[in-house]
């Protein structure tokens, strides 16, 4: 039978598993550090969670030229710009035009972006091709030279619209009776208009005449006036006041078949039918049906012929001014001053005259005024309102 070990037995025996003990526990702890160290260097470990090793982004720094760029383009500066290299160090050199406005207010911000950007900024004034102009030096942080040029467009200047052009008409009454008359008109070599009283001895051919020198025809349709004077009521052709329609239509359609390439009517004399729509619709009526213009002479300051027209939807205007003088031609150069002067507040001015000498004359030497008035003369179809 084996016996009981004793007490020092007991003791002797224990110690080796006590190292072993201690040894294991240090294995076990440096496993622990070790996969503890591992997950911390990022690495798979198995104890702990691997930690995320934050890498730093490498940030390159932006060109300099490269934000001013995309300022500019940003800031509604529109291409082209011109760039190009400084002679005296080859930087790069941009010239930017723009009005003078855009840029005070383009300075403040371009200022904050480069300061925001850590720059220095050199500014001198210049002229750039013929304009005023700011050149910036900017200096970046890693030395970046560059040089911004601002060429400063001046304002537009606002030009008025031109003011409308004055015009002015002018017709020779009563002619017909002398082809001698209608030669100096013709010399004139001006737009001048001519009437032609349809019964008078060379009608037809003065109208040929003038047609073909560039004058504008009119018929000088003869009318009843208020005063008889001596032979007014013998005037061939002439309408009556209280003449029926069919003799009134029948008059105006021979007179006009006496004077062609007439282009409208006026009244000849005709103050007491002027005043009177009974007459004076039926002659309208045909005028309108030919196509024709009416020019109401004015005879009387009581003419309903004007508004008529109008009413009825023809093409028609009024004398404005008469030329002609008893006195001598000063009288009538007045008369010529005075039209240019109406037409220049009025825009558009209507005279009429007669084939007397001393009208004509004026008219030589006092057209020359059309051009110092600034007012352009015009057919009489050009200046009636459609």
């Amino acid at each position: 039978m084996r016996s009981k070990p004793t007490a020092q037995e007991r003791k002797s025996n224990s110690y080796p598993r006590r190292l072993y003990l201690i040894f294991a526990g240090l294995a076990f702890f440096s496993a622990i550090g070790l996969d503890y160290r591992t997950a911390r260097r990022g690495e798979k470990a198995y104890f702990f969670p691997s930690r995320t090793v934050r890498t730093e982004a490498v940030i390159t720094p932006v060109p300099l030229a490269d934000v001013l760029r995309r300022f500019l383009e940003t800031s509604g500066v529109l291409l082209p710009w011109v760039e190009g290299l400084e002679p005296a160090d080859g930087s790069l050199r941009i010239v930017v035009r723009l009005p003078r406005e855009d840029y005070v207010s383009l300075k403040r911000r371009l200022e904050r972006e480069l300061r925001n950007k850590r720059t220095s900024v050199k500014k001198e004034e210049g002229r750039e091709e013929g304009l005023a102009s700011y050149s910036w030096r900017i200096t970046g942080e890693k030395q970046e030279h560059l040089t911004l040029v601002f060429a400063l467009l001046e304002p537009r200047k606002e030009v008025p619209p031109p003011a409308p052009e004055s015009r002015v008409a002018i017709i020779i009454d009563d002619m017909g009776t002398s082809l001698e008359a209608l030669k100096e008109i013709c010399d004139l070599g001006q737009p001048i208009t001519i009437s032609i009283l349809p019964h008078s001895l060379y009608a037809g051919e003065t109208a040929r005449i003038a047609h073909q020198n560039g004058l504008e025809v009119m018929m000088h349709l003869p009318g009843e006036s208020l005063n008889h004077e001596e032979g007014n009521t013998q005037t061939p052709g002439l309408i009556r006041s209280g003449m029926g329609k069919e003799d009134v239509i029948s008059l105006v359609e021979e007179g006009l078949s006496r004077v062609p390439y007439a282009e409208g009517v006026n009244n000849h004399m005709g103050s007491k039918i002027t005043q009177e729509e009974p007459v004076m619709r039926p002659i309208l009526d045909l005028i309108k049906s030919r196509g024709l213009y009416f020019l109401d002479s004015r005879t009387t300051s009581e003419s309903i012929a004007f508004d008529l027209a109008r009413k009825m939807g023809l093409r028609a205007a009024y004398r404005n001014i008469f030329l002609d003088s008893t006195v001598g031609t000063d009288f009538s150069k007045q008369k010529i001053i005075d039209l240019l002067r109406l037409s220049q507040r009025e825009g558009t001015a209507i005279a009429i005259g007669h084939p007397f000498p001393e009208t004509l004359q004026a008219l030589r030497e006092n057209l020359r005024l059309l051009k110092e008035y600034g007012v352009k003369p015009v057919l009489a179809s050009e200046i009636i309102p459609k």
